[in-house]
């Protein structure tokens, strides 16, 4: 029991110091002047086959992925490109 308030103390003091070392330790912010973007940015495909497994398609429709024709498309495509004409995906 004499023990808790002596370990309370010792925590506390040890992390007050750990931000002081880690800013000491800490690499350099990039200039606020650099693209955020410098590196190509990977989409995922626009087509995606259709699953085989029943409950695999299920998680992929509640995932956001919309079933077009034999094929899924990833959440935020809104056209095909194996569509024909002006065809939209829903």
């Amino acid at each position: 029991m004499k023990q808790l308030p002596l370990l309370i103390v010792l925590a506390a003091a040890a992390c007050k110091q750990q931000p002081q070392e880690q800013a000491a330790t800490q690499a350099p912010a990039p200039p606020e002047n650099v693209l955020a973007t410098s590196a190509p940015s990977s989409k995922p495909p626009a087509v995606i086959p259709m699953p085989k497994d029943q409950a695999e398609l299920d998680r992929m429709i509640l995932a956001g992925y919309t079933p077009h024709g034999s094929h899924l498309h990833p959440p935020g495509v809104k056209e095909c490109p194996l569509a024909q004409g002006s065809e939209a995906v829903m």
